[in-house]
């Protein structure tokens, strides 16, 4: 099964969709198994590619109370 890989503004716009439409924070995981389902792949590994959308304040993110990796969300 071949997933086609985003690049730039494209891979962004579906990041943010995905985290807008779950309607609650996702795991690492999670985010990338519904970026699978609709068959591509983020530009870098997932975890790489959301941590620098954090970084420019496109996303938030911060470690789990439960230890397993990170949780991301969009504010607003």
């Amino acid at each position: 099964m071949d997933y086609r890989k985003l690049e730039g503004d494209e891979a962004i716009v579906l990041i943010l969709r995905v985290l807008r439409e779950a309607e609650r924070p996702l795991t690492t995981r999670e985010v990338q198994a519904e970026t699978e389902k609709r068959m591509v792949r983020c530009p870098d590994s997932t975890a790489v590619f959301l941590n620098r959308l954090r970084r420019r304040d496109l996303i938030r993110g911060q470690r789990s109370k439960e230890g397993q990796g990170w949780i991301w969300w969009i504010e607003g």
